[in-house]
């Protein structure tokens, strides 16, 4: 029975224990970073009243017989998983995700805690307010730097601290330069002007009376047929390739000659010839017989229609009759050389000849440049005047230089020919190309003829002929600048305006940069930045052979010198030249004026950095953890701190998400990870358990009594 008392006794002190644990947790349940804590129960000794016995011979062996002693505390165990994250807002207030704790100094040992509730003391460490132990880390040096050597200690944040001036060094650029940037002029045409095909004019450029286009294009195929009405000789044919090389055709005259040669195969005597007005004609006074289905047409859909019809002629070309010629007369696109009254419309009209133009009618050019009207002397018609002096006198009317000076170097006013002419423009029509820059914008163009006698026919033709269309409306050359504040050695700030100016050449610009107070410019302040193929700088180069930009303040500080780093070839991270709009800007540089510290920041791993008055943001110091083999094996040694025991192995100090799985999370706090339904589920058995070894007590007791009581 004593036995029995002893182990109800031992009971009650073990649950009472247990209660007490989790009374704790329930006191702790809003403790920043509390684990909870658990206890576990084991057997106490027990006493042997009779041995186990082997079996002997075919009987069966007897198990020991032993009587428990009560119970006792097996373990009382730190929980340390993960408690929830509350946000607090509060740039001191840090939470740890993951197994680590914060390292803590009280000036005589390290202390470990989850609680990262910080606050600044009068010295600015960053300290637990509950014990003002100071919070351990690596503290920066004046450069935002940590040199080989620094030790962790306690974390300092210097408010008020000044940062000194640094002088600039280097400017960067970023962005884009729009490729279309060069300065234009107006390019504007009339309507096409045709003379009568010559017999050296390219098959290429001929049309027909009615100005249709033949459509005859290098490699087409032109098929020469002609027959033999007789039937003697067999049907003949050539097919002729349209092109400049050997044995191809190229001008309306070496078509002639083919012709020729294909009459010649059936009969000879006959030839070929381009009259002066255009036409084919096919010569049959002393050939030796007749020809029939003479035909020429080539292979290009919509073409051959055109050209069949132009040159095609009678079923039957008899020996000895006069000259045969084509139904048609071949135009090509006039050239300065032909005399205007020689000329037809865009419509195959004839716009001289007596049918429009005639001696005596008056021309005037009208218009303006850059706004200001063209003041032109009338022009009186006289039916020699050539293309080339008609041009010339809308060239002196715009008061244009002979050349529109563009890198292609254009004339001025100029016919539109098929080898050196704009694609947008008919061919034949004469081209205003004004300068570029709208200052010499060519605006109210316009050229009138009136008849001189009034009996005649009007110059309808030639005015409405001359009727222009923009092509190209001009505008200035694209500048773009950009400015920066810079510093100099004392802290002082200079603003700094770097300005691109297209050059009219594809793909490079001019630079150059400019200061707006009292500063003197000592060198490297104009160049030329040119672009590749793939719109990145293909090279960046300064125009007095230096390499960076050099001026004086002229506030007794020392001459800065500036590297202007535009990017590289194949690097999109400066400057580039897109068909975009233009953008580029001077996107930053290294220097500051000496500014103080007026906040803190800091993030996930650790680091505490402070932007001062000036803009410039750097690394004060670095918050370290402490991870541990067994964090259960901590020794708690009161607000919310850990002691290393010895089984809890040393702490190993490092950086939070970089040498630690352990990361921090800036504005929040680790709540308690007791749960309340565990705790009262515990505590309700916890009675119980009491209960019962209470009970046993009781009952040991009585049966004593009743021992007493034997004597009586």
């Amino acid at each position: 029975m004593v036995r029995s008392l002893y182990a109800g006794i031992s009971g009650l002190r073990n649950h009472q224990v247990a209660l007490d644990v989790t009374g704790n947790n329930i006191s702790n349940v809003n403790t920043t970073g509390f684990k909870a804590g658990r206890v576990t129960f084991e057997e106490s000794m027990a006493q042997l009243l009779k041995g186990a016995t082997r079996p002997p011979g075919n009987a069966g062996g007897t198990n020991p017989m032993q009587v428990g002693l009560g119970m006792s505390v097996g373990s009382i165990d730190s929980i340390m998983t993960q408690g929830n994250m509350q946000s607090t807002g509060q740039i001191t207030d840090l939470a740890l995700e993951g197994r680590g704790y914060f390292v803590y100094s009280s000036g005589e040992g390290r202390f470990f805690s989850r609680n990262g509730a910080l606050q600044l003391d009068a010295t600015g460490r960053l300290v637990s307010p509950t014990n003002g132990f100071a919070l351990q880390g690596m503290t920066a040096a004046s450069d935002g730097t940590y040199p080989a050597g620094s030790r962790i200690g306690d974390i300092r944040i210097p408010f008020g601290e000044k940062a000194p001036a640094q002088e600039t060094t280097e400017v960067r650029y970023q962005s884009n330069l729009d490729s279309d940037s060069e300065g234009q002029g107006t390019i504007m045409h009339t309507n096409r002007f045709l003379a009568a095909a010559e017999s050296t004019d390219r098959l290429t450029w001929l049309f027909d009376e009615n100005g249709n286009d033949l459509g005859i294009r290098a490699g087409d195929v032109i098929t020469i047929g002609v027959s033999d009405p007789l039937g003697v000789v067999p049907p003949q044919s050539a097919d002729l390739v349209v092109g400049s090389d050997p044995g191809q055709i190229n001008s309306l005259q070496q078509l002639a000659t083919a012709v020729t040669s294909v009459i010649g195969n059936v009969v000879g005597g006959a030839g070929a010839t381009v009259t002066a007005d255009g036409r084919l004609e096919i010569d049959m006074g002393a050939a030796s017989g007749d020809v029939s289905q003479l035909s020429i047409t080539t292979n290009r859909p919509g073409s051959n229609s055109f050209v069949s019809n132009l040159f095609s002629f009678p079923a039957l070309l008899e020996a000895g009759e006069p000259p045969y010629t084509s139904a048609g007369a071949a135009r090509a696109p006039a050239t300065r050389n032909d005399v205007l009254d020689n000329l037809y419309d865009a419509a195959g009209n004839p716009m001289g000849q007596g049918q429009g133009l005639e001696a005596g009618d008056v021309i005037t050019i009208n218009g303006a440049v850059g706004g200001s009207t063209v003041n032109h002397p009338p022009i009186t018609y006289d039916p020699t005047m050539t293309m080339d002096e008609f041009m010339l006198e809308l060239q002196n009317a715009f008061r244009l230089p002979e050349r529109d000076g563009t890198p292609q170097n254009n004339l001025s006013v100029d016919l539109n020919l098929e080898s050196t002419g704009d694609s947008r423009i008919p061919f034949g029509a004469v081209v205003i190309r004004g300068q570029p820059e709208t200052a010499f914008a060519l605006e109210d163009v316009s050229v009138n003829a009136t008849d001189s006698d009034n009996d005649g026919i009007a110059p309808n033709r030639f005015i409405a002929n001359m009727v222009t269309t923009d092509v190209q409306e001009a505008r200035d050359t694209a500048v773009h600048s950009t400015s920066i504040v810079v510093y100099d050695e004392s802290g002082d700030a200079h603003t700094m305006t770097t300005t691109f100016t297209h050059s009219g050449d594809p793909g490079v610009w001019l630079w150059e940069i400019s200061m707006e107070g009292g500063e003197e410019i000592l060198g490297g302040n104009q160049g030329r930045i040119t672009f590749g193929q793939d719109g990145t700088p293909s090279s960046f180069t300064f125009d007095d052979g230096t390499t960076g930009f050099r001026f004086n303040p002229m506030n007794g500080s020392n001459d800065v010198t500036i590297s202007l780093d535009v990017g590289s070839p194949g690097s999109l991270q400066g400057i580039t030249q897109f068909r975009a709009p233009t953008t580029t800007a001077a996107a930053g540089q290294d220097g500051y004026a000496m500014g103080k510290l007026e906040e803190i920041s800091i993030d996930e791993f650790g680091e505490v950095s402070g932007l001062y008055s000036n803009g410039v943001n750097k690394s004060l110091a670095r918050i370290y953890v402490a991870e541990f083999n067994n964090a259960a094996g901590l020794l708690k040694r009161g607000d919310s701190m850990y002691a290393v025991s010895n089984n809890s192995g040393e702490a190993v100090l490092r950086r939070p998400g970089v040498g630690a799985p352990t990361k921090l999370k800036p504005g929040a706090l680790e709540m308690s990870n007791v749960e309340l339904a565990t705790e009262f589920t515990n505590m309700i058995t916890t009675q119980r358990g009491y209960q019962a070894n209470a009970r046993v007590i009781t009952t040991s007791d009585s049966l004593l009594q009743e021992l007493v009581q034997l004597v009586r």
